[in-house]
């Protein structure tokens, strides 16, 4: 639990427990609307931002995010000269959170996250588009005109309350599912969890700060029951990565989009797992962008079905939380059940079902600089081709290194095959689907899709021999 031993004060809120002290198991926890705040911030993140966090140690070890851990890491150790700027890395390593402003009156801000405090216009004080002064929130980043946008000008903040009404109490489940805590919900929930011996439960009451909800977040990751975990410090978690049946990650009809990517995937004959897939700057591009999209907005496309099991239950709870009774205001839920991505971090040919958010473009007083290439709209320099394995480790290609990496798992070349695949929104849907769960994201992905093509061309051919 918090440690109350430092002399740094800490922000902590109370928490309490009603446990089975004969099956070592939570009941519910009892929480007021600070803590459900730092609950609801969870859909705020970037996935970029939680794999950052969770692989730093807290009260818990680090914990893999999915196949969001290895692909955040295989950034890191890119050469920055595939990339299209210096910017383009470190916002992908450090995505925006939109919601900045909402986190400055949290007490468990577990990202420390913190609004941008400045602009950055052009050293070119003459420099403009459209009568506008170009700007940005990173400093030194290059502007359209050559020179440096470093001249800093304080930006107005308004400091926004947090999220759920500081009146409001929740009862929380093992799963995160929560509810609004109103009269005689207590015993009612002990009657439906089939609690008939008032002397095997016990009340716990501990305060908690942003360390202990950071090792929350990390368990409703790889565990069904968190706060169990949380409580009993089990080292066998009930969840946990791979294997994964993956019928869980088929992804239904979808409307697609015009833009399409055509990528060589080299998988084995015997058991169908892709070793890794070659492409075109585009697809490390596409893959690159789940690091921005914030975990909300997953869920949001995903229709509250990640098979990250607690936060599918958190994510409904929010959604079927009233606006009036429970949140500050409507506006407020409809932001957290879809947070948006700013522009100018956002892929121009993205497949995904994303807009753009384009409060900071219709300021009439400046123009807010692109992060990425002004031709392509994408992270990565062209022409390039890339290698991205099946836990997603984006790496430039070459034959060599196709062969090496062939050989290191110790593959045979003749259990090898190589098919050409269509990457549209439903099969991105599915790799960013399986890359939360899996450190098969490709396998899990797009093993069901290239099983359809082969029946296909297979049918086609029966009905040509006929």
């Amino acid at each position: 639990m918090a440690e109350n031993g430092s002399h740094e004060q800490v922000d902590q809120v109370s928490l309490t427990f009603l446990v089975d002290k004969e099956k070592s198991r939570v009941l519910f926890a009892e929480a007021g609307n600070d803590f459900v705040d730092a609950l609801f911030s969870f859909f705020t993140l970037p996935l970029g931002t939680i794999a950052r966090l969770v692989a730093e140690e807290s009260n818990i070890e680090a914990v893999r995010f999915g196949s969001i851990s290895s692909l955040y890491q295989s950034l890191k150790d890119l050469d920055q000269q595939y990339l299209w700027s210096h910017t383009c890395k470190k916002i992908l390593l450090n995505p925006g959170n939109f919601m900045e402003e909402y986190w400055q009156s949290m007490k468990l801000n577990i990202a420390d996250t913190v609004p941008k405090i400045s602009y950055f216009f052009c050293e070119n004080k003459a420099c403009k588009i459209e009568n506008r002064s170009c700007v940005s929130f990173i400093k030194n980043q290059k502007c359209i005109c050559g020179k440096l946008l470093k001249q800093e000008t304080a930006r107005i903040l308004y400091q926004l309350n947090s999220f759920v009404k500081v009146t409001s109490t929740f009862i929380i489940f093992d799963d995160l599912n929560m509810m609004p805590n109103v009269v005689g919900t207590s015993l009612n929930l002990l009657q439906k969890l089939g609690v008939n011996d008032v002397g095997t439960i016990d009340k716990q009451t501990f305060n908690v700060s942003k360390k202990e909800v950071l090792d929350i977040f990390k368990l409703s990751l790889i565990s069904k029951t968190p706060l169990t975990e949380f409580i009993f410090k089990r080292e066998q978690f009930v969840g946990g990565l791979d294997p994964r049946n993956q019928l869980e990650f088929w992804i239904g009809d979808v409307m697609e989009p015009f833009d399409e990517m055509v990528v060589k995937v080299v998988r084995r004959k015997s058991n169908g797992q892709i070793m890794y897939v070659e492409a075109e700057e585009d697809f490390a591009d596409f893959i690159f962008s789940f690091l921005i999209i914030p975990l909300g907005r997953v869920l949001h496309m995903l229709k509250g079905f990640s098979f990250l099991s607690c936060i599918d239950s958190l994510y409904k709870s929010m959604t079927e939380l009233s606006s009036d009774k429970g949140f500050r205001s409507s506006v407020v839920k409809d932001k957290l059940i879809k947070p948006t991505i700013q522009w100018e971090i956002q892929l121009r040919h993205q497949i995904l079902p994303i807009h753009d958010h384009n409060l900071d473009r219709t300021n009439e007083r400046v123009n807010f600089v692109d992060y990425k290439s002004p031709i392509a709209g994408g992270y990565v320099k062209s022409p390039l081709t890339i290698m991205v394995t099946d836990d997603l480790v984006v790496s430039p290609m070459s034959t060599i290194s196709g062969v090496s990496y062939l050989e290191k798992l110790k593959v045979p070349f003749n259990d090898v095959e190589e098919r050409t695949v269509r990457i549209c929104r439903k099969e991105g849907l599915s790799i960013l689907k399986a890359s939360l769960t899996t450190t098969s994201a490709l396998t899990n992905g797009l093993n069901l899709y290239i099983i359809e093509q082969l029946m296909n061309e297979q049918r086609a051919l029966s009905i040509h021999k006929e």
